[in-house]
């Protein structure tokens, strides 16, 4: 029984000195944050699918900041791995937003230039 309680004592001590070692993910927060800037920038808010992501890194950064203000840096890290993939993903549905208008304009602006007809063919 003794020996029970002081395993127990041994394993509770080092799980919540686990927790508490692991250093607050300053590094993903930044690198989370300037992908959502990007994702911005790029215009990922006008494009409804970039702007569902955009918004899930958002909120995953805020809850994230929640968790490191508490202590659970661990479960901090890992939501802004998560927000930083969102974020960075809306920034990839923007910019290919962006590059099918530019392609639906050329091809606009293709069908108005009238066919040439070389010399002799006509």
């Amino acid at each position: 029984m003794l020996s029970t309680r002081l395993f127990l004592s041994i394993f509770v001590m080092g799980a919540v000195s686990g927790c508490a070692s692991t250093p607050q993910p300053t590094e993903k927060l930044t690198s989370s944050e300037a992908a959502i800037r990007g994702a911005t920038e790029v215009g990922a808010p006008q494009v409804p699918q970039a702007a569902l992501h955009l918004q899930y890194a958002q909120e995953q950064v805020a809850q994230a900041r929640v968790l490191m203000k508490n202590g659970d840096n661990e479960r901090a890290g890992l939501l802004l791995m998560r927000a930083q993939a969102d974020a960075e993903l809306a920034l990839a549905l923007a910019r290919e937003n962006a590059t099918k208008a530019e392609a639906q304009k050329a091809m606009d602006e293709a069908k108005m230039v009238p066919a040439a007809v070389p010399n002799g063919f006509a």
